[in-house]
């Protein structure tokens, strides 16, 4: 007769034996497959406004400059000209400009062209504050406005909150200009990227990190800086709130703004 000791001696062998052969099937591939957990991917950005200007040419050197200006209630721009191109977005509320061939209002994340070598004045038209991206590639030393002399001053006039000049991009030939205005979610980051053509980008909110050919520097709301074809990008909100960017492109014809690496 086995002994109540032997049986529990058996039933431990025969267990270990079990999960001995389950071990050795898991081994060799056999059995239930535990999935894999993929790591976790940042979120991109998201793109707000998307403008374009094409049939622009550059048989000399140029500047870019780029501005954003604000407006409050009922505020306006001088009455003034353009000798160059210019493009502009509108960021915020609701903007009219006022020209001779008649008035066009535009609201957040239309476009605006002025008239080359006519009098315009842009007039903020809404109910609430208004915000505009505008940009000019102007000959280089060149002004991207030339007030109208003899002309009344505005009642309430509108500000530059920000301007910056990238001097003398290296650009010749067919180019378009291209505006986009970016909006990053605390934590969210671009690829790695190249840029088809010089552009300034000018923070309009929160902060960025901006990783340049692997060296990183932080700009705050208010800070321009500029991107070149050829340089490794790559953008981060490493803050906890909303980072908005606003940007402008000399795009040649038949190039690709990004391509991501």
């Amino acid at each position: 007769m086995i002994r109540l000791r032997d049986k529990e001696q058996a039933m431990t062998w025969r267990l270990s034996v079990v999960l001995l052969a389950a071990a050795l099937v898991a081994a060799c591939g056999g059995g239930t497959a535990i999935a894999a957990v993929k790591p976790s991917v940042p979120p991109g950005p998201v793109t707000k406004y998307r403008n374009m200007l094409a049939g622009q040419t550059a048989g000399a050197p140029i500047d870019l400059i780029q501005s954003i200006l604000y407006f409050s209630p009922g505020a306006a721009s001088v009455v003034h000209v353009h000798k160059s191109s210019n493009l502009a977005t509108v960021l915020q509320g609701q903007v009219t400009v006022k020209m001779p061939l008649g008035d066009k209002t535009a609201w957040a994340g239309d476009a605006l062209v002025e008239p080359l070598n006519q009098t315009v004045q842009a007039v903020n038209t809404g109910s609430g504050e208004a915000m505009v991206l505008v940009a000019f590639p102007v000959p280089h030393g060149g002004k991207a406005t030339a007030p109208l002399a003899g002309q009344p001053a505005p009642a309430t006039p509108n500000k530059t909150l920000y301007t910056f000049t990238l001097d003398s991009p290296s650009i010749t030939g067919g180019y378009s200009l291209v505006q986009q205005v970016l909006d990053f979610a605390p934590g969210a980051q671009t690829p790695k990227h190249r840029h088809g053509g010089p552009g300034v980008i000018t923070v309009i909110q929160g902060q960025v990190t901006l990783n340049r050919d692997g060296v990183e520097k932080t700009y705050q709301a208010g800070d321009s800086f500029s991107e070149t074809p050829g340089q490794t990008l790559q953008a981060y909100n490493r803050s906890t709130t909303e980072l908005i960017v606003a940007a402008t492109y000399l795009l040649p014809d038949g190039g690709q703004l990004t391509t991501n690496l």
